[in-house]
């Protein structure tokens, strides 16, 4: 018994020291892992204006998931702006494999989050923005001036209709989900009074809110930004059904005595559903790619 039992302890330290270490290294490949997904979760809402903050940004989340400067192997952005990926490395000392000469085991991880078009949104602004005409990041586009048809300009109607429901969506967003290919209808009449006094509100939380902030850095909190539809405002008479094509970005600069409101047309990551199939608009929603 004695002979059968110093025979057996070899494989018995073995058998201990290959479950034990197998899973420190498996749990710490684990705790890297949801590390890197959710650095670059949230480097990505930064894309793809802003590359450098989304670099940044992954960074300091892995370091506030306890990943210490020397385990970031890198952290890149894509070419195009689109996606981040982040390689973390992470030694682990072996507690009872040092018996058998292993002194520690090395887990690698990678993870890649990207851009994709909305499908549906929440918080929309009650306004759309004609389709027909090509926008680019940092152009100038004015809301409300003109008329698309008679009785009609860009405002629509949300869950309902009528100045007061038009203010609220104006300065709190549409409480609805809003999805591509949906009909929504124009809003009549110059609603002045409701118009001045909601965007001005959301124009001043953003200012007191996120002081310093303008369309190509700012915080993805700030209230000038809104999400507009895309829709097709050809042929309408009165009030009309308009189909949403897609989504947009927009940041809010002011309005002037006319109730003219000044925006700039930007690319940011908003509230919504993302879709491989929906239009590019420069509506965006972050997915974990790998």
């Amino acid at each position: 018994m004695v002979v059968v039992m110093a025979a057996s302890i070899v494989a018995l330290i073995g058998a201990m020291a290959l479950s034990t270490d197998v899973g420190l290294l498996y749990y710490n490949w684990g705790m890297l892992q949801k590390a890197a997904d959710s650095a670059v979760l949230a480097g990505a809402n930064s894309l793809p204006s802003n590359p450098s903050d989304a670099i940044a940004t992954a960074n300091r989340f892995a370091a506030q998931n306890g990943v210490g400067a020397a385990e970031t192997i890198s952290t890149t952005v894509a070419a195009d702006d689109m996606s981040i990926t982040i390689h973390l490395t992470r030694t682990v000392p072996y507690l009872f494999a040092r018996v058998v000469g292993l002194s520690a085991g090395l887990v690698t991880v990678n993870a890649t989050a990207g851009l994709l078009g909305v499908g549906s949104v929440n918080g929309m602004l009650p306004v759309g923005i004609d389709s027909r005409t090509t926008y680019t990041y940092g152009q100038e586009v004015s809301l409300l001036t003109g008329q698309y048809g008679p009785g009609n300009w860009g405002p629509l109607a949300l869950g309902g209709s009528g100045a007061s429901n038009f203010a609220s969506n104006v300065q709190n967003g549409y409480s609805g989900t809003i999805s591509v290919g949906q009909m929504l209808t124009t809003e009549t009449g110059q609603m002045v009074g409701p118009t001045r006094s909601s965007f001005n509100a959301r124009l001043t939380a953003g200012v007191n809110g996120f002081p310093g902030g303008t369309f190509a850095n700012h915080s993805i909190d700030d209230t000038r930004i809104v999400t507009v539809p895309m829709v097709n405002f050809a042929n309408i008479n009165g009030s009309s059904q308009v189909p949403v094509l897609g989504f947009a970005e927009l940041w809010l600069v002011g309005m002037d005595s006319h109730e003219t409101i000044t925006t700039y047309f930007i690319n940011q990551v908003t509230v919504g559903t993302p879709s491989s199939t929906a239009p590019d608009y420069g509506a965006w929603q972050v997915t974990l790619i790998k």
